[in-house]
């Protein structure tokens, strides 16, 4: 699974999320991911990092614990461990 990272998250991306917490990416519709998959992250059409999905969420089960956002949303979770800075 390919995730392009739009401009406005960019900064935002390398933020480490709080101790305990799982970072994850919403989308609007199904993601095709599975458990186990690999995510490959893209700034300006280049590999920056790479996770392997631990979860995916149907919407309504949880939201942003830090905005409130996304509870409407599909949600693909990853184990910070998993996550590969490629810069």
């Amino acid at each position: 699974m390919k995730i392009n990272v739009p401009d406005h998250a960019k900064d935002h991306f390398w933020v480490e999320p709080p101790v305990g917490n799982w970072e994850f990416w919403a989308f609007r519709f199904k993601p095709k991911a599975q458990v186990g998959d690999e995510i490959t992250f893209l700034m300006d059409k280049k590999p920056v990092a790479k996770a392997v999905v631990a979860k995916i969420e149907k919407p309504g089960q949880s939201e942003c614990e830090t905005t409130g956002k996304f509870k409407h949303l599909w949600k693909v979770y990853w184990k910070p461990e998993s996550f590969k800075d490629l810069r």
